[in-house]
């Protein structure tokens, strides 16, 4: 027969099982919440961590975006500064032309051609006694009147209402305008 003893003892070891199931039970629960809260608050703040680098990206490739139209700007601004250096340097060397013997049978052709009497010349102050020289050697009476020209002439038929540009104004910036991208292509290497 069991004695008392064996009896209190197998009753404490089973209520120990049971409290050690209970408390394995228990622990086992408690680690399922706290993993589940844990994992919770981890895809919580994931979530916002990552809706923050989202939002932070997009402003960084707006500023991005911003930063490359300025530089394309201020790029675009610096050639246009050089290329309007090339072109005033280029009406800058205009007088040693002027002064050529081809500008002067040039003015004569271009007035021989296009003069009549009764028209108006145009030029400028440098050449208004070349072309009074012109017009009395061709025997044609038509006015000449100084303009602020880099040289060339502008002839008007009043008769008619017409104007006739033959200036180098006109010329020169027809000509650097159709040259532009050559300009460019020569100064920066570029197409």
């Amino acid at each position: 027969m069991a004695s008392l003893e064996d009896l209190l003892n197998n009753v404490i070891q089973k209520v120990l099982e049971e409290i050690k199931s209970n408390v394995d039970q228990s622990f086992n629960e408690s680690k399922k919440i706290v993993e589940h809260a844990y994992n919770d608050t981890f895809n919580s703040y994931s979530v916002k961590v990552n809706e923050l680098l989202s939002k932070y990206q997009e402003e960084i490739e707006g500023e991005k975006a911003k930063l490359d139209v300025e530089n394309k700007r201020l790029i675009s601004s610096e050639k246009n500064f050089w290329i309007q250096k090339v072109f005033d340097e280029v009406k800058n060397k205009i007088g040693l032309f002027i002064d050529s013997e081809s500008y002067q049978k040039g003015l004569e052709n271009i007035i021989s051609r296009e003069s009549k009497n009764g028209s108006i010349i145009f030029c400028n102050s440098g050449d208004v006694n070349k072309v009074k020289t012109i017009l009395n050697k061709l025997k044609i009476k038509a006015e000449v009147k100084e303009q602020n020209l880099l040289g060339g002439i502008r002839i008007e038929y009043p008769d008619q209402g017409l104007v006739r540009d033959y200036s180098l104004d006109l010329i020169l910036n027809q000509v650097f305008e159709s040259e532009k991208p050559r300009i460019a292509q020569i100064l920066f290497g570029e197409e």
